[in-house]
């Protein structure tokens, strides 16, 4: 029940997240099909998880808390449904630039996160 209304509130967040960075920046230098909204939110949500992972693991809470961290698999299945959708459109120098700062940007924001929060 709790991964359920975690999922559902967290759709809402993203959502709402989404549409704010599209408000902020209408205009980007980067190529009109780049996920940046997507990109921004899933940053964002790295983080956040790397802090409540980093709290969990400091305050050696039970195990029970981990379901929390299972909101991750939206952004992971969003990050893979673009993937999709740049590669079906034979776009795919986006497709590999999305994969690898997804990766390597998405991995340093969780790391960031559990070191400023064990702090």
């Amino acid at each position: 029940m709790l991964l359920m209304v975690g999922g559902v509130a967290g759709t809402v967040l993203r959502f709402s997240m989404e549409k704010g960075v599209l408000r902020m920046s209408p205009a980007s230098s980067l190529p009109r099909a780049f996920p940046r909204a997507q990109f921004a939110v899933n940053f964002a949500g790295c983080f956040a998880l790397g802090v409540l992972l980093g709290k969990l693991i400091r305050h050696d809470l039970p195990a029970t808390y981990y379901v929390l961290l299972g909101g991750v698999i939206t952004a992971f299945s969003i990050f893979s449904l673009q993937l999709v959708e740049l590669t079906q459109s034979r776009l795919y120098g986006l497709a590999g630039l999305r994969a690898f700062t997804g990766w390597l940007v998405g991995t340093g924001a969780a790391v960031v996160g559990v070191v400023v929060s064990m702090r």
